[in-house]
């Protein structure tokens, strides 16, 4: 490969890059103008990266709903005062959340109250 064709691939690759990783963080599938209350047990909480996700089991018309909340990467909830053991399956919780714009059980958490006082906020 010549140093010409070696320039041209490399510039290529790294104007894709921006373009991927700003539609990767986009929050535009919540509807950051209706915040909503949810209250249920967690089911799991994925401290993973590059997003956290809660799943709360809440009760909707008689039967268990599974909403799917996802936050900022650990170290934006770590630097709020978060660890990877604040939530954990059976902890009841209130939670502040920004809906999906489609209607389906899910969001971006808020604030996390835990049924023993404590208070987790994500700003990211």
């Amino acid at each position: 490969m010549t140093a010409t064709l070696k320039l041209a691939a490399a510039l290529a690759a790294l104007a894709i890059v921006p373009a991927s990783s700003h539609a990767h963080h986009s929050f535009a599938m919540f509807d950051q103008q209706n915040e909503r209350w949810i209250e249920g047990t967690v089911a799991e909480f994925q401290w993973t990266n590059p997003h956290t996700f809660i799943q709360v089991s809440v009760q909707q018309n008689g039967r268990a709903v599974v909403w799917s909340l996802e936050g900022g990467s650990p170290n934006i909830l770590s630097r709020n005062g978060w660890r990877r053991t604040a939530l954990q399956p059976g902890d009841k919780v209130r939670i502040l959340l920004y809906p999906l714009r489609n209607g389906q059980p899910g969001g971006t958490f808020v604030e996390v109250h835990k049924e023993d006082g404590s208070v987790y906020y994500y700003h990211g």
